[in-house]
């Protein structure tokens, strides 16, 4: 009886020592949780400044970047500089799109079914495209309520279009040339080299001449020196563009547009949080868009 009463009672203070460990681990997370979400929610603030420029030395405090360090890191985009789907769809433009998948190495007929299926989902009839999906496909899959029949809130909402996965197999980055909030053309101010490449097929070589153009005399993009274009027929003459290409760049590209995305990761001690937000014009301050993970 002696020995089973201190059997039992060993295992009863195991169990409530792996109990208090596991505890104590949970709440030393949440800790450092919420630790990490100050530090990310610290780099916003500092973010959401209008006159804060992207690589400003204030967007990094500590060492965000090591697995035990703590600090934030925070990057500056311009969703101004993205392609609205919604923008292209609802005008029909598939040429866009087709650009853009055909040099990703997207097949004709996969390429088809894509820019249906996108079409379908925003579409607010009922009426099936030829290659698209509509209601009556999505529920095949147990997908009830899809699609929409509204435009994408996010886009990352593409990638729940049928027909539309051979375009994320093609380019996993696919969703880097999209956004939403975008309201009108491409601002050639603020987009990525990438977008010169495959919508306007310039050749690498005329985009890294370009890029270091607009980049000033420091090289370096996003700062005061920057070249930036208020016309969009100057940046076709200085890119040295005519015929089909300077045609793609006044109909897709524009020089107006101002939506900052502020992309905030603050680190403490192994544990991450990770911050999003899209503001409407640099001075309003307006959000329209909250993200956390």
């Amino acid at each position: 009886m002696v020995l089973w009463t201190i059997l039992f009672l060993t295992g009863l203070l195991l169990l409530a020592a792996g109990s208090i460990n596991g505890w104590l681990d949970e709440e030393s997370h949440a800790e450092r949780l919420f630790h990490a979400r100050q530090l990310a929610l610290s780099g916003l603030a500092i973010g959401m400044n209008p006159d804060v420029r992207p690589n400003d030395p204030v967007l990094t405090q500590g060492n965000p970047t090591k697995r035990d360090g703590e600090g934030f890191l925070v990057q500056l985009n311009n969703e101004s500089g993205f392609i609205n789907p919604n923008l292209w769809l609802a005008k029909s433009d598939r040429i866009i799109f087709q650009r853009l998948f055909e040099k990703w190495g997207v097949s004709q007929k996969d390429q088809e079914a894509a820019i249906d299926g996108l079409y379908d989902w925003q579409s607010p009839t009922e009426l099936r495209s030829a290659h698209g999906a509509k209601a009556a496909d999505y529920q095949e899959l147990g997908l009830e309520g899809y699609p929409p029949n509204a435009p994408f809130v996010h886009a990352h909402e593409m990638a729940m279009v049928l027909g539309f996965a051979p375009v994320i197999k093609a380019n996993p980055r696919w969703e880097h040339y999209f956004s939403t909030f975008n309201p009108g053309k491409i601002n050639i101010n603020y987009c990525a080299p990438e977008m010169f490449t495959d919508l306007l097929g310039m050749t690498p070589e005329q985009t890294e001449a370009f890029v270091k153009l607009c980049a000033g005399p420091d090289g370096i993009s996003g700062t005061e020196d920057d070249l930036v274009f208020s016309d969009i027929h100057e940046a076709a003459k200085l890119m040295g563009l005519s015929g089909m290409q300077e045609q793609l760049l006044l109909n897709y590209f524009g020089v107006s547009g101002n939506i900052r995305r502020i992309d905030s990761r603050g680190t403490y001690h192994g544990v991450t949080h990770h911050i999003i937000v899209v503001m409407g014009d640099s001075r309003s301050r307006y959000i329209l868009s909250w993200q956390e993970q």
